[in-house]
């Protein structure tokens, strides 16, 4: 997945450490396993809750809209999983 979603002009308002959290969670995304993906989604909330990092849900919905645009649909269908496990 390229880093290219965050030059977006939806995102030229996105705080810069969001920018930089985002950018190190894609990185870290490219060196992962698929099978390992809900692992890393956890390892991100708890590191955004470390950092007192919180999206506004029109930026959380962009984002997943645009992480979702670069998957597989069997990606997507995992993603999709995580996301309503966490939800609840």
């Amino acid at each position: 997945m390229d880093q290219s979603f965050l030059n977006r002009p939806e995102l030229s308002g996105l705080d810069p450490v969001k920018k930089k959290f985002l950018a190190e969670l894609v990185e870290e995304a490219q060196k992962t396993p698929q099978k390992n993906m809900p692992t890393l989604y956890m390892k991100a909330i708890s590191k955004m809750n470390t950092l007192r990092l919180k999206f506004s849900p029109e930026e959380s919905a962009l984002l997943s809209e645009i992480l979702e645009a670069q998957m597989s649909k069997e990606d997507r269908k995992r993603f999709d999983a995580v996301k309503k496990m966490l939800l609840k």
